[in-house]
């Protein structure tokens, strides 16, 4: 039986040394990464589930955008 584990991702900011400010990240992440990482603030209502094993090792979701629909 295959684990159909999922986890919520979110969108969110962070800062930016180069800039002097906040922008927002080029990926997702579980609300307990975002909160670990130093200088980050959470997006309420950007939240989507995603299958636990589309997470990087560091616990980021990037999509990949394709108009073929989805890699496999």
């Amino acid at each position: 039986m295959e684990d159909r584990q999922t986890v919520k991702v979110y969108s969110f900011r962070i800062f930016d040394s180069g800039i002097g400010g906040m922008r927002h990240a080029a990926y997702k992440a579980s609300r307990e990464t975002i909160a670990s990482s130093l200088c980050s603030e959470l997006l309420e209502g950007t939240e989507q589930e995603v299958a636990a094993g589309e997470l990087d090792e560091l616990g980021r979701y990037r999509r990949i955008a394709t108009g073929w629909g989805e890699v496999t």
